[in-house]
């Protein structure tokens, strides 16, 4: 959050998955992370979902395919010296769990604002019955 108290982007990655897909997954969130800490939240997962595409494309260098062949692309930022798949972001991973992941954590943080300006689905209020 900004000091206005506005979400950020990168808020959306602050819990990390479990898991990922190979060890060069875990260094993207984090540099997305930290790429996207000024970047006020977009109005819509699209949108959301465009930035998150375009950054993840300029740091690996080529477009993200979940059919890509080899499956993943070596970033030698991303290499710490160690493991069999030191460097390697899996792309299939970002398209069909990481983005999800990050969608889903926007939508809860639009969900949780809403509720805590008292407007809920449909201008409900929190606790109201329909």
């Amino acid at each position: 959050m900004n000091d206005r108290g506005d979400p950020m982007v990168g808020d959306l990655f602050e819990r990390h998955p479990v898991q990922f897909g190979l060890r060069g997954d875990l260094y993207l969130w984090q540099a997305l992370r930290s790429e996207f800490a000024g970047t006020p939240v977009p109005s819509s997962w699209f949108e959301l979902r465009r930035i998150v595409i375009e950054a993840v494309e300029r740091i690996i260098g080529q477009p993200l395919n979940a059919h890509a062949d080899p499956v993943s692309v070596y970033v030698a930022e991303f290499d710490p010296g160690s493991g069999m798949s030191a460097g390697q972001v899996h792309m299939a991973w970002w398209v069909n769990t990481g983005i999800p992941i990050l969608l889903d954590h926007f939508e809860a943080a639009r969900a949780g604002t809403a509720a805590r300006r008292g407007s809920g689905p449909a201008g409900s209020k929190p606790g109201s019955a329909r």
